[in-house]
């Protein structure tokens, strides 16, 4: 079957714009990235260029099987080359003139930014370190994270064995050149979040804290990434089954993330979307909260933490085998919880001793202050804290 999947007002109010289409598709293979080139300084003056059809945050992934993503080629009169870093498209989509800058451009956005690969190569990777994610449907063959999926459950998804969201929240989380962790094992469910039913959720909980009994200590799972909010009575029927297997979670010491907060005391960390600086992806300073062309500056309570959104690249399977890349002009908190959780895999792996509620206060005491002066994830200072508090 082939479907595409629609978010509901409630759940963009949230940042969930990333959410999209499941269903099969072919696309091109990744083309040889040639190195980055400098990216648009998105506070620096507007220059006039012609007029085009396609304007910035346009979504262009080509989709054959869909009418609104048919088109695979634009031509140089159709964009402007300076707003590439703004699109969303794939690898199967062209842009005749400018290949060697799409191709660049998605590769350099697999980066997770915020100093994560200075981690990485210093061996901070989540190894040893068990996640869980609950999200939809996961062909688990894809390169990035084909051999870092523990156990896979299907909770009940309609036949459907493939999705968009599955392979980016799997890459952004534990990606080989992706991850924030890639050495973290994944126990992943799938639960058809499109029928807006939350027993599914709690079904896949369930699983997951079964899989946990089983494991040794030392080895147990320590978050459970959920990028929706099945706890929301607008959103989803079936709520307090939800609710009563996130305290489960909870009494066995397993942390659940979602896009309303953590477990059953969200207000404990209030995650929401950020925006990366394209020309200073590793500074969480110049980072600010929102969504590109858009006001961020509102300030946000004590306890919220901003994630690295926008201006990402995401694995994308569709078909068995059919392995693609996605980068997203404009992500929404989709995409951040898969992060967070990846930070808390590094924390736990510098120190396993941590409880959940432990490593979220070290995440909100050492992040940095954006932009617009709210809180913004800092990987690097996290870290480091935990390491001189370890060895104290």
């Amino acid at each position: 079957m082939r479907r595409i999947m629609l978010l509901s007002a409630g759940l963009l109010a949230l940042g969930l714009t990333a959410c999209g289409a499941a269903g099969a598709v072919n696309p091109a293979a990744s083309p040889a990235a040639p190195a980055p080139t400098a990216l648009p300084d998105e506070n620096a003056p507007e220059i006039s260029e012609p007029a085009v059809s396609v304007e910035p945050y346009s979504d262009l992934r080509y989709l054959p099987w869909l009418d609104d993503y048919a088109k695979q080629t634009y031509q140089p009169d159709e964009y402007n080359a300076s707003d590439l870093y703004t699109y969303t498209y794939n690898t199967g989509t062209a842009f005749a003139g400018a290949e060697d800058e799409a191709a660049a451009l998605l590769e350099a956005c697999k980066d997770p930014g915020l100093g994560v690969r200075s981690l990485q190569a210093r061996g901070i990777t989540g190894r040893g370190v068990n996640v869980a994610i609950l999200d939809q449907p996961l062909l688990t063959d894809h390169p990035e994270f084909a051999d870092r999926i523990a156990a896979y459950y299907d909770t009940g998804c309609e036949g459907e064995t493939g999705s968009m969201h599955g392979p980016a929240v799997a890459s952004l989380l534990a990606g080989k050149t992706i991850g924030v962790a890639p050495d973290a094992h994944i126990y992943y469910a799938a639960w058809p979040s499109w029928l807006k039913d939350s027993r599914y959720a709690a079904d896949a909980l369930d699983w997951v804290l079964e899989q946990n009994e089983a494991l040794p200590e030392g080895e147990k799972i320590r978050v459970v990434s959920v990028s929706a909010a099945p706890g929301s009575a607008d959103m989803f029927q079936n709520t307090d089954l939800w609710n009563a297997a996130a305290a489960r979670a909870e009494e066995a010491g397993v942390l659940v993330l979602t896009v309303e907060g953590a477990g059953t005391k969200p207000d404990r960390l209030m995650p929401y979307p950020a925006v990366l600086d394209p020309n200073a992806r590793d500074d969480p300073a110049a980072c600010r909260v929102g969504f590109p062309g858009e006001d961020g500056s509102s300030v946000f309570a004590k306890n919220a933490l901003a994630l690295p959104c926008s201006y990402r690249t995401t694995a994308e399977e569709y078909t068995a085998g059919q392995f693609g890349y996605t980068h997203y002009g404009q992500g929404g908190l989709s995409w951040g919880i898969p992060y967070c959780a990846g930070v808390m895999a590094l924390g736990w792996q510098v120190d396993p001793t941590l409880t959940g509620d432990e490593i979220m206060r070290y995440l909100l005491s050492t992040a940095a202050t954006g932009t617009d002066g709210n809180s913004i994830i800092d990987p690097v200072h996290f870290v480091e804290t935990l390491e001189t508090n370890r060895s104290t």
